[in-house]
């Protein structure tokens, strides 16, 4: 019996020296991977000479077999953060 696999929400960071990031490019860049693109988030510029960012993305698990196959790109997990109560 097959189970569906899950979809996990990943921080990915893009390496491009000398290019301008901004959502157009990350779009092309991972386009045909099957990531679901958050808008909402991202790019956030870590180090602009670099041409480094990072944005937020529901990732399959075959989708992202494919975006790592990708120079400079890399996948952190998103851990939400909740406030601490008081």
């Amino acid at each position: 019996m097959n189970q569906p696999q899950s979809v996990t929400r990943f921080i990915i960071q893009v390496d491009r020296p000398g290019q301008r990031l901004d959502m157009s490019t990350i779009r092309e860049l991972l386009e045909g991977t099957g990531i679901e693109l958050d808008g909402s988030y991202g790019p956030v510029l870590i180090d602009p000479k670099l041409g480094r960012g990072r944005s937020a993305h529901h990732v399959p698990p075959e989708a992202r077999s494919k975006a790592e196959q990708i120079p400079g790109i890399r996948f952190f997990s998103d851990t939400r953060q909740q406030p601490l109560s008081r």
